[in-house]
């Protein structure tokens, strides 16, 4: 789909938009609702299609009961669930509603204000069972000045035109990216395509068909030099860039990237999210067999999902030198990454970054004949080691080991490699039992609040906030252009808040039906995101359509899949 374009013909595609920007910007909530109702029905009417071209771009199967679900889930699920939530928003702006009035708020001790947004309904408490998301504010915000969706506070907004760069690698990023400077910023939008994964660009003409006919959107193909192009066009009020920090201060900086000094070359507003090196943190415990077994599936479905092409795909397992069962996980770990279903490496220098690590790096693990995944157990945390300054950005697993005689010295040496040893600051993952976490509660209390991530996962991985339509998706808050970190700025959180912080998910630490015999008080079962649920693809799919019309005569059939997962 990649084309030619001149900055010519960007000129008139860029004026076409500008021209509408004060009409999108002023048009009614209700016929906003109607655009992203239009669209809902547009998704599930080409889901199938959507997954047909993912699978296909990314080289599996996708009728695999286990790997077809992963396209499910990073495509078409969380579209359809964020427009749900977001019409669901905007009906209460319509109805001159505050969108936060059935939101649980509570204040820490330090005063910071967190918002419980999920569970947000009965379905949740049934389809996700034990799972939760609080959104800490920044400081400052309180219960009275928490604000949501203020762009439609605005009595007559003169709107603007945004750039998105759309990733390569998840294909509902650019949807959603999409979506928010629409209706959250109430912008028009010139969407341009990553040339790796612009394949899905017919699918996504498809689905924004109603907006693109309307002249509020435009879809752009081309390689960087497009990129470049528009993002400085003088037409051109806003960016949004889905990438790396290099491809960022490339945009900002242009040749002062390596040094930032003098004046940025781009001085306009730019929102990003960057990846990073992404860490799992186990705390010790006394952990069963099983406990041991589930909780090294989870960890390789951090590392291998998408082929570990995950922007918070973690890369750093960090264990606790002291741990009775510290070898006994690793190990179920390293058999959990071998007989993973296969997914084979997919973005561009995948490999050949493989063969490379591995001749650097002679202990390091090839799991099996084709490079699929790679393993470096017991790096010194106190070394310079690339893994820790460097998104890998596929399968590449490292592990580290840190001491502590106690839980509290052990969270405190983690947290402090977290934040000061690894690049980034978009996601991190804890993995501790009920036990332990009773027992320990100030401890971990303090590493959350500790922990600079814009989303840190309790035996979640953090990837779950992006499958949240309610969180707010991104880096911790306060990175600018001379340290950027993961990215500034957020997306996604269909409330439409102002000013989150960061983001915490929980789930359960063992699944149903284990968990009753733990006295857990969860109907969890597998997630249908881990490499080895049995029904991820059917499960993922129902999930799809359950998030764009909620009924409960879909939930027999979707608690039936699910529990065969």
């Amino acid at each position: 789909m990649t084309q030619n374009i001149t900055e010519s013909s960007l000129d008139l595609r860029l004026t076409h938009l500008d021209e509408r920007k004060r009409r999108w910007a002023r048009l009614p909530v209700a016929a906003k609702i109607a655009y992203l109702k239009q669209m809902r029905d547009l998704v599930i009417d080409h889901a199938d299609e959507w997954v047909q071209v993912g699978s296909q771009f990314k080289g599996f199967d996708p009728s695999h009961p286990s790997v077809g679900g992963e396209e499910w889930l990073g495509g078409p699920y969380p579209t359809a669930a964020w427009i749900t939530d977001a019409i669901a928003t905007l009906t209460a702006v319509a109805a001159g509603n505050d969108p936060l009035a059935d939101v649980p708020m509570t204040s820490r001790t330090d005063g910071q204000l967190v918002l419980r947004v999920m569970p947000a309904s009965a379905y949740d408490r049934l389809l996700l069972s034990g799972y939760s998301l609080d959104v800490w504010m920044e400081p400052g915000v309180t219960a009275d000045t928490v604000r949501a969706a203020a762009f439609y506070s605005q009595p007559a907004p003169a709107g603007g035109v945004t750039v998105v760069l759309g990733a390569g690698n998840v294909s509902a990023i650019p949807v959603l990216d999409t979506l928010y400077a629409l209706f959250v910023h109430g912008d028009v939008v010139a969407l341009k395509l990553n040339p790796v994964s612009d394949v899905y660009g017919p699918v996504f003409e498809q689905i924004f068909a109603p907006l693109i006919a309307d002249g509020y959107l435009d879809i752009i193909y081309g390689d960087g030099q497009v990129g470049a192009d528009l993002v400085h066009n003088d037409l051109v009020t806003g960016v949004h860039i889905t990438g790396s920090e290099r491809t960022f201060d490339a945009i900002v900086w242009g040749e002062a990237a390596d040094t930032k000094t003098g004046t940025p070359r781009l001085t306009k507003p730019i929102t990003s999210e960057l990846g990073g090196v992404g860490a799992t943190i186990v705390i010790p415990g006394e952990w069963t067999r099983a406990d041991i077994e589930f909780q090294a599936e989870h960890v390789a479905t951090q590392k291998l999902h998408s082929s570990g092409h995950t922007c918070v795909a973690s890369q750093v397992l960090v264990l606790p030198a002291q741990w009775a069962q510290r070898d006994e996980f690793l190990a179920a770990v390293r058999v959990a990454l071998r007989d993973a279903p296969a997914r084979a490496p997919f973005y561009p220098g995948t490999r050949e970054r493989l063969a490379e690590f591995v001749a650097d790096n002679p202990d390091a693990e090839i799991l099996d004949t084709n490079q699929r995944v790679v393993l470096l157990s017991g790096v010194d945390p106190n070394s310079a080691h690339p893994a820790f300054a460097n998104e890998f950005f596929g399968p590449l697993y490292v592990t580290t080991e840190l001491p502590g005689d106690s839980v509290e010295e052990y969270l405190q040496s983690a947290v402090d490699f977290a934040n000061n040893r690894l690049a980034g600051n978009l996601g991190v993952n804890l993995i501790v039992d009920p036990t332990t976490e009773h027992e320990h509660a100030d401890s971990i209390d303090a590493a959350l609040r500790d922990l600079r991530y814009g989303c840190i996962g309790v035996n979640a991985w953090s990837a779950v906030a992006f499958l949240t339509s309610r969180a707010a998706w991104g880096a911790y808050a306060g990175n600018d252009a001379l340290k950027i970190e993961s990215g500034s700025g957020f997306v996604h959180n269909s409330l439409m808040l102002e000013r989150p912080q960061k983001n915490v998910v929980r789930a359960p630490f063992r699944p149903f039906p284990r968990s009753a015999k733990h006295r857990g008080l969860t109907m969890a079962v597998k997630p249908p995101w881990f490499l080895q649920n049995a029904t991820s693809a059917k499960t993922a799919r129902q999930f799809t359509h359950f998030a764009a019309n909620p009924h409960p005569l879909r939930l027999p059939g979707l608690f039936a899949s699910a529990l065969r997962g």
